[in-house]
């Protein structure tokens, strides 16, 4: 009604447009007596408004938002306020009482764009002003004394002084509204355990990371923003996604016309071949995130002091002034010296790390992106596995992953795995065939899931006797023994000289030593079907090793979701003029890590003593493969360990006896 009556003046004047538009916005956002309220006020001055009335008008606007804040602070801290005096406002005090039990937001809160904690907001709320009410019937205030370390973030300015600084071009944006800016000395503190005798009794100091986002300042104009993407290391699912979310950022939050995506990884810049630049835009990158694989490619090629001069020879001789990269741990650390050189040339670089690695090993972060994808596709082969298995007399399932986390994490989620063995934790072969010869008896087959590079100096001894003779091995089932692995490259012969040339059509010299040419899954394969032959029982084994239909999944929706916030954040990160830093999740908060404290921590492993394993151990029911007859107590978690005892019946050794007979 009151913007009808503003429409209907022809004559008003700007500023009276300006309040009529006031009133029509704030009867919106209000409760009905309040509207009732502020249309009664309105009236007598909608059509005759002279700058008395208009100041007189704005004047009663300006009150009615205090007496909105007034009253709700007197009913949160009155159960039963009396009532009020005044007629209009005990209509307003009373709409605002069934505002708060309704659980709308306070009136001032709401004029001033939303909660940080609504739905529009990417990294969470911060929480209403109501929670931090010290008069509060939710529960009690608690304060804690803990010691915070707060990582600070570098930035251009840092070396670069001369820097101007320019407004954010969201600020002005009228669409969408971005009221969600990040404020320069917000911070993001790691989970923090309180009356944790473990904690106390380690000192853990808690971290405080730069919280991600927007900044309104910013030290690029659009029209100098030249950006290039470099996807180094292995394939993931969810490069497409970042790639796609960057440009899109680039170009339709900051207007960035150019941007460039470097071919197969570190080798774009020193590689004649991969030089040819793929020019990204939006037409380009629409429909890219629905697709496995990536539109960069990718190579295993490094990226050593050497020719980081050169990749740098490169980003300077093209123009590049936003750098985001996206690989693991080692590809980081080759980040922060790109970074370092950049700084060392006086460049306008700014280097942004996007955490890419299947092994999920960052340290302080929750998950890089792609990973619920490689999961589900681990659970879908071992699913499929266990489904081969079962089909044959004596079926085993071997099934091998490429990290830890993941072999973790997949056999939790399918609970189709019997056996499930790890890089950092030591097993005795025996006693797995041992184990799994009880499980078939009971079942008919067995699935075993093992991390690449688990007994390592096991299988490196028994390579070593093959390559002094070959004749001991015989082929076991399959064609060519499906899924080889890396054993063709240390037969016929082993070099004694690593630096030895190798001759013509010979991958030997090519690899030097014997080291680290492994392959726990053939392994496996081969000395069951020796262990159970000299057993006299029939088994049919068969070794999967999916990394390579994982690494080209179609990112899930989850997945899809955090690399758009990811990548969005990269190119805040870039415009505010941070670098040399990663984003990542930490707590479920986006925030920006420094590289050099990244590259400084080591890789997280998974231990015995960690809650995950023992979540594991209770999914797969599996005893410890350490030692026979002795059981090992984990100090600390209250669980010991059960020991395997080949005379044990099974139902005895599981922890849940009923599962192997489901």
């Amino acid at each position: 009604e009151v913007w009808r009556c503003g429409r209907g003046e022809t004559r008003c004047c700007r500023t009276r447009k300006g309040v009529i538009g006031s009133i029509a916005q704030l009867c919106s956002l209000t409760s009905s007596p309040c509207r009732e309220t502020l249309t009664r006020l309105n009236a007598a001055q909608s059509m005759r408004m002279t700058c008395a009335a208009t100041r007189r008008l704005s004047a009663s606007l300006l009150l009615i938002a205090l007496c909105a804040d007034v009253s709700l602070a007197l009913n949160s801290q009155q159960t039963h306020s009396p009532a009020p005096k005044h007629r209009s406002l005990g209509r307003l005090s009373t709409g605002l009482s069934a505002q708060k039990r309704s659980g709308r937001a306070p009136l001032t809160q709401r004029l001033r764009g939303g909660l940080e904690g609504d739905a529009g907001d990417e990294d969470g709320g911060l929480g209403t002003e109501e929670e931090g009410h010290e008069n509060t019937n939710n529960g009690n205030i608690v304060e804690v004394s803990e010691k915070f370390c707060k990582q600070e973030v570098l930035t251009l300015p840092s070396y670069l002084s001369h820097l101007q600084q320019y407004q954010n071009p969201l600020v002005t944006r009228a669409w969408p509204i971005n009221t969600n800016f990040v404020g320069l000395n917000e911070t993001v503190t790691d989970t923090v355990f309180c009356n944790s005798l473990r904690a106390q009794s380690k000192g853990i100091s808690y971290n405080q990371w730069v919280r991600a986002g927007p900044r309104k300042q910013t030290f690029f104009t659009p029209s100098e923003v030249n950006a290039a993407i470099v996807s180094a290391g292995g394939l993931d699912p969810g490069i497409n996604i970042v790639v796609r979310e960057i440009v899109f950022t680039l170009e339709l939050a900051y207007n960035v016309k150019r941007a460039w995506g470097v071919r197969y990884g570190w080798r774009g810049f020193f590689d004649d071949s991969a030089k040819e630049w793929l020019e990204l835009t939006q037409a380009r990158v629409q429909h890219i995130h629905k697709e496995g694989g990536s539109i960069l490619g990718y190579s295993a090629e490094t990226c050593d002091d050497e020719r980081v001069v050169k990749v740098v020879d490169v980003l300077e001789e093209r123009g590049i002034n936003q750098l985001y990269v996206l690989g693991n741990v080692e590809v980081c650390k080759s980040a922060q010296k790109v970074q370092q050189e950049a700084v060392r040339r006086k460049m306008k670089l700014a280097v942004i790390m996007v955490p890419k690695s299947i092994e999920n090993n960052f340290p302080y972060i929750d998950k890089c992106i792609g990973f619920d994808t490689v999961v589900q596709g681990a659970v879908d082969a071992i699913h499929r596995t266990l489904l081969a298995a079962s089909s044959v007399q004596g079926g085993i399932g071997i099934i091998k992953l490429g990290s830890g986390f993941v072999c973790l994490t997949s056999v939790m989620a399918s609970g189709d795995a019997d056996v499930c063995l790890l890089k950092h934790i030591n097993f005795s072969p025996q006693c797995v065939f041992q184990y799994v010869e009880k499980v078939i008896a009971a079942k008919g087959y067995a699935v075993i899931v093992v991390e690449d590079g688990a007994a390592e100096e096991l299988v490196n001894k028994w390579q070593q006797q093959l390559a002094a003779n070959p004749s001991l091995r015989k082929p076991v089932g399959g064609s060519m023994d499906e899924c080889m692995g890396k054993l063709p490259t240390i037969l016929p012969r082993l070099t004694s000289d690593a630096s030895a040339p190798a001759e013509e059509g010979d991958d030997v010299g090519a690899l030097g030593s014997i080291e680290g040419c492994f392959d726990i899954g053939q392994y496996l394969k081969e000395h069951a079907i020796e262990f159970f032959k000299a057993r006299g029982r029939h088994v049919t084994v068969r070794l999967s090793t999916p990394e390579w239909y994982i690494r080209s999944m179609p990112a899930l929706a989850s997945d899809r979701v955090f690399c758009n916030i990811i990548a969005a954040s990269a190119v805040h990160a870039a415009f505010g003029g941070l670098m040399n830093c990663m984003v990542g999740r930490v707590s479920q908060r986006y925030v920006y890590l420094p590289m050099d404290v990244v590259n400084d921590k080591n890789k997280p492993v998974v231990k015995e003593t960690s809650r995950m394993y023992n979540r594991m151990i209770r999914a797969t029911g599996q005893p410890s493969f350490t030692r026979q007859g002795s059981a090992k107590l984990i100090t600390g978690r209250g669980d010991v360990r059960r020991a395997f005892t080949p005379d044990q019946p099974l139902s005895q050794i599981n922890a849940d006896g009923s599962r192997i007979h489901d």
